[in-house]
């Protein structure tokens, strides 16, 4: 046919008018096929002519760069006119009807071309490929797997449809999995995204014996395979002959194509199926040392972490030829042992241009690798220490470095606390040294409206906050005047001494060093308004007079936690209660004695018999018992308690202590 085209006619050679009758518009919507190719009379042609011109008139008019909304109307006519002159075709061939395709063809009786499911478009769908179809492009994925699905494939005999794809993508090869035939489809998986990328191309390229053309689709997806008792029962058929009892070594490389599980979809980078292999291996070969999981496209290894504890013997842990990312994705690993990894071919290996930093990244997770990547490593360096020397020592409330400083440090408290919890203070000045210079700090970030610390602000001494030195002076208290004077003026309050951590870090003749912390309350008229207070003090003691008193002192005040509010004053467990008895505070401080001295002297008979009454109120024993247990401990009311209370839970007081004569 000519192509020649002038002003919307067609003309032959010699300018003979050949389309006169033909029309690129009708406003009719009606598309008129081609005419019969004869001449017509002057009068016809011109009246053909005027009537073009108006048409074309018509068609510029018409013509716009906005893409057409929807619809079925004159201008996708006018489209698909267009379409087609460019494409050079006064036909498009038709074909099957394809289910799920991305292009569907429509033709009816007054339709030649097909109409494009976008529509807006002069280019045709699918030209960017270089074929009337527009694929989805198929990229990588994680796992590799595909799967691949031939509607209507039900039809054809498998070896036809494998046979007639390996023709196709050849020189390419694929291995068919799990071949599956259901109602209206074919479907079976490739773990080659290269094999997979090959069939995908081969679309509607296959004729089939029927005269269509086969229909392939390609999509990124896996087999799903429920993990239930049946399924644990083939992977522990499969485990058993890949087991090694004189290595103790179990081999699970590639454990999806085991011949034991072609039927089924095991692949050990699904979680379900991993975690059940790791509970197989724990309930039935737990002292494995060894575990190969080669090519098993391995990715995240998070659920992977329960192996250092239902492994504990594990060694040698092979990881080659998988998809892990990240060094650090090994972290869920380092609990284990080992000795030897393997790790060629992972994505994380080429993140590593120099092997030095490679090796320190992998002991920093494993820091007894010997072996690694089938490489030997210089021995790590580290101490020969054994691991139950690594352990730390078990926590304890107090710490004495002196065994021999246990009386000391409880004979000086008491005193001292004795004191400032009474109605006055001034006695402490026996406590502390003439020249003793204290600082107090405040921490209010935990505080709540409750725990305002607003009397102990004045004298806080922060040194964050308190940055000149005239300030840091000023809140400096120095000689025991002005400590004394400045405790004075603090709330009173009332000491929990079985909340009471001591650390002494130092306790020499001449010089010890010790930090008290504890609880302690404000006492108020209002009982319900009482505040619990967290403290911390630090104490520089020196010898003084026969005695010790204080030459520096720090505190610290801050609101109490809520486990401290919990367990602050309670009764001890498993004593009845009993009158709070505490050391004399006619007993000066600064006359402590030195630890090991005979208290007897300092207690008067008057507080002796006190004491008796009340330990035989506590612990129900008669008085000639009491006076004993007191005798034996230096008439340390705490220490006796604590002694009656250790011997009674052995059972080593005898019954006639618990006689009332």
């Amino acid at each position: 046919m000519p192509r020649n085209v002038r002003n919307g006619n067609f003309r032959g050679r010699g300018g003979r008018n050949y389309g006169g009758d033909r029309q690129f518009y009708d406003n009719s919507s009606k598309y008129a096929e081609h005419d019969d190719r004869t001449e017509r009379g002057g009068e016809r042609n011109n009246d053909n002519r005027s009537r073009n011109d108006r048409n074309m008139t018509d068609v510029k008019r018409r013509v716009s760069f906005k893409a057409f909304s929807g619809g079925r109307g004159k201008g996708r006519i006018t489209e698909n006119l267009i379409r087609a002159h460019i494409n050079e075709d006064d036909e498009v061939m038709g074909g099957d009807t394809f289910d799920g395709g991305d292009l569907r063809v429509r033709m009816n009786n007054n339709r030649k071309f097909p109409r494009q499911k976008r529509s807006g478009s002069p280019i045709p769908r699918g030209a960017s490929n270089g074929g009337p179809h527009m694929r989805k492009k198929l990229v990588p994925c994680n796992n590799s797997w595909y799967e691949v699905k031939i509607p209507y494939g039900h039809k054809y005999e498998r070896d036809f449809v494998l046979r007639s794809i390996q023709h196709a993508i050849s020189p390419q090869t694929f291995i068919p999995l799990y071949y599956k035939v259901t109602e209206s489809a074919v479907l079976f998986y490739v773990e080659d995204f290269k094999a997979a990328e090959a069939i995908q191309k081969v679309d509607r390229t296959i004729d089939t014996p029927d005269g269509r053309r086969m229909i392939v689709l390609v999509r990124s997806s896996q087999p799903s395979s429920p993990v239930n008792e049946q399924l644990k029962a083939r992977m522990k058929q499969a485990m058993v002959k890949r087991y090694n009892p004189q290595t103790k070594g179990l081999n699970l490389e590639k454990f999806h194509a085991d011949p034991d599980l072609s039927d089924i979809f095991c692949a050990l980078f699904r979680p379900q199926i991993i975690l059940a292999a790791i509970d197989i291996i724990a309930e039935h070969i737990p002292e494995i040392e060894a575990l190969n999981l080669n090519d098993n496209k391995l990715y995240m290894l998070d659920h992977l972490k329960s192996m250092a504890t239902k492994m504990p013997n594990l060694k040698v842990l092979y990881l080659a030829r998988n998809r892990i990312p990240y060094v650090n994705t090994l972290d869920s690993l380092k609990g284990l042992k080992l000795v030897e990894l393997n790790l060629e071919d992972n994505p994380l290996r080429q993140r590593f241009d120099d092997n030095t930093l490679y090796v320190s990244e992998v002991r920093k997770r494993f820091p007894k690798i010997i072996k690694l990547d089938n490489i030997d490593l210089p021995p790590p360096i580290s101490f020969d220490v054994p691991e139950d020397d690594m352990k730390l020592p078990p926590a304890k409330a107090s710490f004495l470095c002196d065994g021999g400083g246990a009386d000391f440090v409880r004979q000086f408290l008491e005193q001292y606390f004795a004191i400032y919890d009474s109605e006055n203070r001034q006695p402490l000045l026996e406590a502390y040294h003439e020249h003793a210079m204290f600082s107090l700090t405040v921490n209010t970030y935990h505080q709540s409206n409750q725990q305002k610390l607003g009397a102990y602000m004045g004298g806080n001494r922060n040194l964050k906050h308190k940055t000149d030195l005239d300030s840091r002076c000023r809140s400096l208290k120095q000689g025991r005047l002005q400590v004394v004077s400045y405790l004075s003026s603090l709330p009173q309050s009332k000491h929990d001494l079985q909340s009471f951590a001591v650390d002494l870090t130092l306790f020499t003749p001449h010089l010890i060093l010790m930090t008290v912390t504890g609880v302690f309350k404000e006492r108020k008229e209002n009982i319900n308004a009482e505040v619990v207070r967290s403290f911390q003090r630090s104490l520089v003691i020196v010898p003084s007079a026969g005695g010790f008193c204080i030459r520096n002192e720090t505190v610290h005040i801050t609101g109490a936690t809520r486990l401290q509010e919990n367990k602050c004053f309670k009764p001890l467990t498993g004593i009845g209660a009993a009158p709070v008895v505490v050391a004399p505070a006619a007993a000066p401080v600064g006359m402590v004695p030195v630890a090991g001295a005979d208290t007897t002297n300092l207690v008067d008979d008057n507080t002796k018999l006190q004491m008796i009454q009340a330990l035989a109120v506590q612990t129900n024993m008669n008085a000639e018992w009491s006076k004993r247990c007191l005798e034996e401990t230096n008439w340390d009311y705490q220490r006796a308690e604590f002694a009656f209370s250790e011997l009674h839970k052995q059972n080593r007081i005898p019954p006639e202590a618990f006689v009332k004569q």
